[in-house]
């Protein structure tokens, strides 16, 4: 995510930002956590109780476990990339945003 956050720093802002601040990895863990609720909510078991996966046991295998690892990990990249872009420009560490 650091990563991610100071090479959109480079292109958007000028390369403005050299630093990211734990503050502003702690909102984005919490935007990740509150994009996995609202994906759980889409299917709530209003009639019965949600049955868990048995043992190790994965019902996302195999290219599907692939395509949801990418799509996921472009939402990341695109809430990391709003945050950066809506940062004001003062100061050389990228924070919180609200």
């Amino acid at each position: 995510m650091r990563a991610h956050a100071l090479a959109c720093s480079a292109k958007f802002k000028g390369g403005r930002f050299t630093r990211v601040g734990q503050d502003f990895l702690d909102e984005i863990a919490a935007d990740v956590e509150a994009l996995i609720r609202a994906m759980r909510n889409q299917c709530p078991a209003h009639v019965f109780e949600a049955l868990e996966p048995a043992g190790n046991s994965s019902c996302v295998t195999g290219a599907l476990s692939d395509k949801v690892a990418v799509e996921l990990n472009r939402l990341v990249c695109r809430m990391i990339q709003r945050k950066v872009q809506q940062q004001p420009s003062c100061g050389k560490t990228l924070g919180r945003t609200r």
